[in-house]
């Protein structure tokens, strides 16, 4: 098992890097595997696409440098009259003189006074150079960040409303995409519904363009010719969700909506074994599998089922 996640980790060190990967909200999904070569599936509620952090695309301020909000003091000891400019501070910034001083500090105690005064041309000067650079590299990291968002999904930018609704809109041209709507922030209201041959590989979602594809649903042929269904990008220890929350992947977890869904599987194959809490249930020559997904999983694994025709 352990091998197994460091492999899974492997090949998700681009998403890792890049903190770009899609999952599922509030759903419910209903797939039957029949016949030995036929499926039909059905997906309804939301998926959400996500980035680093908070989850969207943080476009840096255009607001120019204001001298206004500068702020310059100095330090003037009691004892010697010695006076030691402190570093300016400029509108939010930290200000362990002003906004974030310490309440429990009395300042009568202090060796020094500090005393408010006009900034200097040259302290002006120097803190606009350095406001202008912060503000370029934010706007680099902004440009590449969703630049990289756009090529993994296939068009959608987190954060971006206009690229979210036009891919909504792109995205429902595809077949079996009956209904897709942006309901604002990362969320994409779906409904979804196909039918056809197995072959040798069945998997949704299917993002048009992107770069990368994230399977919340899997069917995989055997080379027995059995059928195996997974879940690979919404949970269990192994998924590109979990392994992507990962500590050693550094940075902030990301933002996410609640996870809630449930996923039934029907056959009318024989079941060598799958993980459900409760086994199968019996309809006629039909085995039904139900599991609960994220919120009120009953296992950490995530789904799994290995049917024989």
């Amino acid at each position: 098992m352990k091998q197994m996640f460091k492999f899974v980790a492997a090949l998700s060190a681009p998403l890792l890097l890049s903190g770009c990967f899609l999952l599922p909200g509030k759903f419910n999904a209903n797939l039957k595997i029949l016949d030995g070569d036929r499926y039909e599936f059905g997906y309804t509620g939301q998926i959400q696409m996500t980035m680093p952090d908070d989850g969207r695309a943080k476009k840096p301020s255009d607001e120019p440098f204001d001298p206004a909000k500068l702020k310059c003091r100095d330090l003037v000891y009691k004892s010697s009259g010695e006076v030691k400019a402190e570093r300016p501070v400029y509108g939010d910034d930290y200000d362990r003189y002003g906004k974030d001083a310490d309440p429990s500090i009395d300042a009568s105690e202090l060796a020094y006074d500090v005393v408010d005064r006009d900034c200097t041309e040259e302290e002006i000067t120097e803190r606009k150079d350095q406001y202008d650079r912060a503000q370029a590299r934010k706007q680099k990291r902004y440009e590449e960040e969703t630049a990289m968002a756009g090529a993994f999904f296939g068009g959608p930018i987190p954060g971006d409303d206009d690229s979210m609704a036009a891919f909504a809109k792109k995205l429902s041209k595809y077949q079996g995409w009956k209904k897709v709507e942006h309901a604002g922030g990362n969320i994409f209201d779906v409904e979804y519904s196909e039918t056809g041959p197995i072959g040798n590989y069945f998997s949704f979602p299917v993002l048009p363009d992107a770069q990368m594809q994230y399977p919340f649903f899997q069917l995989i042929r055997r080379s027995d010719g059995a059928i195996e269904m997974l879940t690979p990008g919404i949970a269990g220890q192994g998924s590109l969700f979990n392994v992507m929350m990962m500590k050693e992947s550094g940075g902030k977890a990301p933002k996410i909506s609640e996870i809630d869904g449930v996923l039934t599987v029907e056959t009318n194959g024989t079941v060598v074994n799958n993980n459900s809490v409760d086994g199968f249930t019996e309809n006629g020559d039909r085995k039904i599998m139900s599991w609960n997904i994220g919120k009120n999983a009953q296992s950490e694994d995530g789904p799994r089922a290995l049917i024989r025709f």
